[in-house]
């Protein structure tokens, strides 16, 4: 049996391609051979796997900034169509091709080459590019979920991208050149959720097939549980954009006088640099900086405006018994609240963080929540090796997936 990964990009900037490298990983050390698709130049899966055949297209993702040729391209790369087709020419009954991310380089284009060929197909839903046209089920213009059926007319009508109401129809469009795969291509394709909750958001799809792993955590310190009812960081650590929730963050922060740290690039960093003086706005840092940060953490905040489908962020934390203050558009809310491993704070509203962030001064809640933070993180995903067999019998087909 041959492994078939196809990604967006060959470096970690964040869980899609992390978790693309863990798939190889977890075929490789079960003896299949492996191929990789890549947009981006291949640098980082060439050397990480240096016996796996990559081919990679050298184009840039869109998050670097659209060119004119995008609009075309990006809705179907004819590039990346052409060497999914070679590929998969060249063995296809042995074959099984595991997607990942698509919409920053490859497009629906892949999806069309696959349709012409019989090779088990598995997607991971890392977002929820799969239906939605932007991707998250948000409308950027009210700051709310969007409650419209994709590809309907509702939708269409609705003006809900970031940028401007022509890109949405462009993101429509490219989403109908997504479905035009075919519904007999959908409802064979495998479905992984990376949470469960994310399946009703998937039904008004023509897919059929469903399966939900988890994706594993790693802790975000590297000794052991943090005392986090001793400590005084608050960390944010994500992408700067508005649908991370940055903005509501700062407002809070400023609403509380708290000071923070805060970690990660995008287009509002310098924004939000200039909103929070008293605050370290980071940027980017490496994994060690990362970790020494969590050591001194008291608490995590994790304020996304959309339906985040899992939030590994936070399990990174809890795994470390760092407490969360978490939106409640995220999907692993409900489960936190439950567990008593953190506080939920009504997503977009500033002033419900700022009540959490100053609920979270007392040390007794602190380290009630962190205990309950540190037992809850042992269950609520696998264990990296327990993920790594399940991928390989979802592989194999000894792990099956749920009709509906």
């Amino acid at each position: 049996m041959h492994l078939l990964v196809i990604n967006d990009v060959s470096t970690v900037h964040g869980g899609a391609t992390k978790v693309a490298m863990r798939c190889l990983e977890a075929a490789t050390a079960a003896g299949m051979g492996c191929s990789i698709l890549v947009g981006d130049d291949g640098a980082g899966m060439r050397e990480r796997f240096p016996h796996a055949h990559v081919e990679a297209l050298g184009e840039r993702p869109l998050r670097d900034g659209p060119a004119i040729g995008d609009l075309i391209t990006r809705n179907f790369n004819r590039r990346a169509f052409s060497a999914l087709d070679r590929l998969l020419a060249q063995r296809c009954d042995d074959t099984v091709v595991h997607v990942h991310g698509w919409s920053q380089i490859l497009s629906p284009s892949i999806f069309h080459a696959l349709a012409r060929h019989e090779a088990h197909v598995v997607v991971t839903t890392h977002d929820f590019f799969l239906t939605c046209p932007n991707g998250g089920y948000v409308n950027y213009r009210k700051g709310d979920i969007c409650r419209a059926r994709p590809l309907s007319l509702a939708c269409l009508a609705t003006d809900c991208d970031k940028r401007s109401y022509l890109h949405k129809l462009w993101r429509f469009a490219r989403t109908i050149t997504q479905a035009g795969a075919g519904d007999a291509f959908w409802e064979r394709v495998g479905v992984i959720l990376v949470h469960e909750s994310m399946e009703p958001y998937l039904k008004e799809g023509p897919f059929r097939n469903f399966l939900t792993l988890r994706t594993p955590a790693e802790p975000l310190s590297r000794n052991g549980r943090v005392e986090a009812w001793r400590n005084d960081t608050i960390l944010f650590l994500g992408r700067m954009t508005w649908e991370k929730g940055v903005r509501t963050l700062a407002e809070s922060l400023n609403i509380t006088g708290s000071p923070a740290t805060l970690i990660g690039r995008g287009p509002l960093l310098a924004e939000i640099r200039q909103a929070l003086p008293h605050c370290r706005v980071a940027g980017w840092l490496e994994d060690s900086e990362v970790a020494s940060i969590a050591e001194k953490t008291r608490y995590l905040v994790m304020p996304s405006r959309m339906p985040e489908p899992y939030g590994l962020v936070a399990a990174e934390a809890l795994m470390c018994g760092i407490p969360v203050i978490i939106s409640s558009n995220a999907l692993i809310a409900g489960e936190i609240e439950r567990h008593n491993a953190g506080l939920v704070f009504e997503s977009g509203n500033s002033r419900s963080l700022a009540e959490k962030m100053e609920l979270m001064r007392s040390s007794e809640l602190l380290r009630r929540l962190s205990d309950g933070a540190y037992a809850y993180a042992r269950t609520m995903a696998p264990s990296w090796e327990e993920w790594s067999r399940r991928m390989i019998d979802i592989y194999t087909g000894k792990m099956p997936f749920t009709l509906h």
